[in-house]
């Protein structure tokens, strides 16, 4: 049996940046990125994967419209919205429609249930990312 004693060896790697968010903030906020404040970004840079992810995970529980999937629709929304510190959102808007009414306004829908399980900014923050629709 050892002495009790634990040695912890740190890890000489470096947490890996998500790719993914790091192309979304430069496709999607573009230059915009730019003139936000320094919380903004670290917020963005720090929960825009989970907030995707809570979308996401929310449109697939929510299931696929039953109209979307008899018609084969397929595509991907851009989404714009306000993030509040006390966790209300505001100016939801689709930024990217996808053209079939019942995908575009089965985002709107999944972005208002989906909200609540944000995380909260410390300031106002502009939140645009990716809601993709996809038959397997």
């Amino acid at each position: 049996m050892g002495s009790g004693t634990t040695k912890r060896l740190k890890s000489t790697k470096s947490k890996p940046k998500s790719s993914y968010v790091n192309k979304m903030i430069r496709n999607i906020y573009g230059k915009e990125f730019k003139g936000y404040s320094q919380t903004q970004k670290k917020f963005i840079k720090k929960n825009l994967g989970n907030i995707h992810r809570i979308t996401q995970r929310t449109l697939t529980i929510n299931g696929y419209p039953a109209v979307a999937i008899a018609t084969k629709q397929e595509g991907t929304n851009v989404v714009s919205f306000y993030l509040h510190p006390n966790g209300d959102i505001s100016s939801l808007r689709l930024k990217t429609k996808i053209g079939y009414s019942s995908l575009d306004q089965n985002t709107l829908d999944v972005i208002r249930l989906a909200y609540k399980d944000y995380p909260l900014p410390k300031k106002k923050t502009k939140i645009m990312f990716y809601v993709s629709y996809s038959l397997y």
